[in-house]
């Protein structure tokens, strides 16, 4: 199977280096489901962040940034900074409570090839999900243009540097396009599933995986429909045991390698918003 991969520098630590992502052309053992995972309505909530207090930056009981440049393993473009500008909870009246947290991309120049700024923030030492969960992001995707590249996911904390740790991307959006890119990143594997979701710029939908107590598969899901299982065996090692955690990260990422930096006809001030992060257990 060949893939058109991206670069990356390994890092020992999955927390500061891990910002790949690989689109397969070739999806590999892709089980499109009608049923299998269960629906979030018939779940209790265990933890959550609504986003609630207009003009706030996310609560540090929750979130951390990560801050810094130098392309985060595939030459990208922004600096990621703890900015209120950059990312704070706002007015929206499209989200469920009319409040969201609101990711912008800026340039210090008001121009597409200006330096780009941005924000990244994580649950690392805050919060952790483990099998038997459903964790499902709200989000609403930018229409700037090419190089922008929104992300809401996951990092493993066992099993070392990256991608031994294991990476569940849940929902990713590349250039504006109306697609939605849910993948897991392991050794030897890296399984996507791309789907096209109407609206997805102007309209909220939910971006879910469901994860069972064994830890033997991965389900992604859009809007309550299941998109896929990946399931140990697959191929590659699998990074999703029962003994693994991982924290959850939000991110607003522009050019690189992957998806390809910014040109003329990319508008600068994009926001990604998230109405919300829930987890099901």
């Amino acid at each position: 199977m060949k893939s058109n991969s991206k670069t990356k520098a390994v890092g020992t630590s999955c927390l500061r280096h891990a910002n790949y992502r690989v689109l397969f052309s070739v999806v590999a053992m892709l089980s499109l489901l009608a049923a299998g995972a269960p629906r979030a309505s018939a779940w209790g909530i265990t933890w959550s962040d609504e986003f609630t207090g207009v003009n706030n930056q996310p609560w540090s009981g929750n979130w951390g940034f990560e801050t810094g440049g130098g392309g985060w393993g595939n030459n990208e473009l922004q600096i990621y900074v703890n900015s209120w500008a950059n990312c704070h909870i706002v007015s929206d009246g499209t989200g469920t409570d009319s409040q969201a947290l609101r990711f912008q991309a800026q340039t210090d120049n008001g121009q597409w090839n200006g330096q780009w700024y941005s924000a990244r923030i994580n649950s690392y030492g805050k919060h952790l999900v483990g099998p038997g969960s459903y964790v499902e992001f709200r989000c609403k995707f930018p229409n700037s243009g090419k190089g922008y590249w929104p992300a809401a996911w996951m990092l493993g904390t066992v099993g070392g540097g990256w991608p031994a740790c294991g990476e569940i991307d849940v929902a990713e959006e590349v250039n504006g396009q109306w697609e939605n890119h849910q993948s897991l990143h392991m050794p030897g594997w890296d399984p996507t599933v791309v789907r096209t979701i109407n609206s997805s710029t102007t309209t909220y939908h939910n971006y879910g995986a469901w994860w069972p107590a064994d830890g033997s598969s991965i389900t992604f899901n859009v809007d309550g429909v299941n998109t896929a299982t990946f399931s140990r065996g697959g191929g590659g090692t699998w990074e999703f045991n029962n003994n693994n955690r991982f924290f959850l990260i939000l991110n607003l990422a522009i050019g690189g390698n992957f998806p390809g930096n910014p040109n003329s006809g990319t508008g600068v001030n994009g926001n990604f918003f998230v109405d919300y992060v829930r987890q099901y257990n």
